[in-house]
């Protein structure tokens, strides 16, 4: 808790910058400072029910205070209250009363309650406890969320080659089938080391959300970026076929030298559809 008002807005305005990345470090910096400071006790109620999990607390007026950092996507309810939180866009923003958002995962935010404010977030996961279950779905650095998330990604490859009805060495012949490649500049992108799986495709700016990235296919052919775009379950990408070509579009906000990812199921998906796999 700081001293007064002004001095805690003004916490949260230097945490905003327009990059993820400087959000990320800002607010690590501040946690480090303010677990040297008095703390205030945030009693957690739990909700578990039916395949779903709330956590509720209430954040007590003239406090500064930093979330946690999920692993996966999830609602958050703001019940009542006014709050100032810092955003990944480069300003701040004051919520008063109800509020309903789409929680991202990998989202971390920093906030100061001008007066009580009631916070909830829901997510799909069971478990025991309530603390069991915000044990498995948060994360305490940055760096061990991404570990799990390759993790996982990889892991349902394997289920994914598995699901499909095709077997690995007739899926690694269709996306490393030559035939098909347009060698053409991919604009905005470039290919380089994935620490998902050999080679993936990056992103040289940062994208919004709905933002189209570039071609993946072009009539008959696939353009690099169909080549290199790696598979993840949480992927931050899709690909939107129409008659002529197809289109890597972001579903999620995507930072500069992030790895543009896409979930093969959907992929394959489209091939079927086309009766183009290459599966001699």
């Amino acid at each position: 808790m700081l001293d007064n008002e002004s001095n805690c807005v003004a916490v949260i305005s230097d945490i905003c910058v327009n990059n993820k990345t400087s959000n990320r470090n800002k607010i690590l910096e501040y946690e480090k400072v303010a677990k040297k400071m008095p703390q205030v006790d945030i009693p957690v109620l739990h909700h578990i029910h039916a395949g779903m999990y709330g956590r509720e607390i209430i954040i007590p007026a003239g406090t500064v205070i930093t979330g946690q950092l999920y692993k996966f996507d999830h609602f958050d309810i703001m019940v009542e209250g006014d709050i100032t939180v810092s955003t990944d866009t480069g300003e701040r923003k004051r919520l008063t009363g109800f509020n309903l958002f789409r929680g991202m995962m990998g989202k971390k935010r920093a906030g100061y309650a001008h007066a009580d404010t009631r916070w909830i977030t829901f997510h799909a996961c069971e478990g025991d406890t309530g603390e069991q279950i915000q044990s498995y779905i948060t994360s305490e650095t940055f760096e061990d969320m991404q570990n799990f998330h390759t993790d996982v990604n990889r892991a349902d490859y394997f289920n994914f080659v598995e699901q499909s009805g095709m077997t690995e060495i007739e899926i690694r012949e269709q996306v490393e089938n030559k035939s098909d490649i347009i060698e053409e500049t991919i604009d905005a992108c470039y290919v380089s080391d994935s620490v998902i799986e050999g080679k993936g495709l990056f992103t040289s700016k940062q994208i919004l959300s709905g933002d189209a990235i570039c071609k993946a296919r072009v009539n008959s052919k696939r353009t690099l970026a169909g080549r290199f775009a790696n598979h993840a379950l949480f992927a931050n990408a899709e690909i939107k076929v129409n008659a002529f070509d197809a289109e890597i579009t972001a579903i999620r906000d995507i930072e500069e030298n992030e790895e543009i990812t896409v979930n093969y199921r959907d992929v394959i998906k489209n091939r079927f559809i086309e009766g183009d796999l290459c599966l001699e």
